[in-house]
């Protein structure tokens, strides 16, 4: 009895990432495994939910380049019928659990091992799953816990000023204090009076600090206020 006989899968399996040497890896090592794998051509997206037809498992990667996020394939592909396990080389945890959240059956990283992954794969096609109740919650909890941030984030943003927002857009532009006091023909005790405010509601301790909190959330100034 081979090894793949000893796990009792015979699943079939696409693969979905963009990296050929790594996909087509992976299609040898399953195979010599006995698994039944195809690698996706990656045309579309439509393409790919097509490809998964009569799966038992994708192997998704969640970034596929020209395709986008992997975790938008999650439901449709849930919905021909496969499990999926996602594949990553991402440590942020937020991204994995959307997929979590979307559907997918549980993740394996790209560095861990040929066997971590066969061995996910086994434990998905014989128990139906890969995640335990509690690896689940804590992935959704701790996604749930960074969506609150996010909103507190935008809600700070938000309760600034149209001053402070014209001072902040300065500050991302690289202006120094000196320099945005000259562009608002004000005194320069005026706007770090009005940076230090900023400082207060977004709550860091620096103009280094509100730069680069403004620019991971994204933000940029009303157009009035540039």
């Amino acid at each position: 009895m081979s090894d793949a006989d000893h796990r009792g899968s015979r699943a079939r399996l696409l693969i979905v990432e963009d990296h050929s040497l790594l996909a087509q890896s992976l299609r040898l090592g399953l195979q010599e495994e006995g698994l039944e794998a195809r690698i996706s051509s990656l045309r579309s997206p439509d393409d790919v939910v097509a490809e998964a037809e009569g799966v038992d498992i994708v192997l998704l990667d969640l970034d596929l380049g020209g395709l986008g996020s992997g975790r938008d394939l999650v439901v449709p592909l849930r919905e021909q019928g496969a499990e999926v396990v996602i594949l990553t080389g991402t440590r942020d945890r937020t991204d994995i659990a959307e997929a979590i959240e979307r559907g997918a059956a549980g993740y394996v990283t790209k560095s861990e091992s040929f066997d971590d992954l066969l061995q996910a794969v086994s434990e998905l096609a014989e128990l139906g799953r890969l995640l335990t109740r509690n690896e689940r919650d804590q992935l959704i909890g701790e996604l749930q816990a960074s969506r609150a941030a996010e909103r507190r984030r935008r809600e700070a943003f938000a309760a600034l000023t149209e001053t402070e927002q014209q001072v902040l857009a300065g500050l991302m532009e690289g202006k120094s204090a000196h320099d945005i006091a000259e562009d608002r023909v004000v005194s320069l005790a005026t706007v770090r009076t009005q940076i230090r405010s900023l400082l207060r509601k977004l709550g860091v301790g620096s103009q280094l600090a509100v730069v680069a909190l403004a620019r991971r959330a994204g933000w940029e100034p009303p157009a009035e206020g540039r």
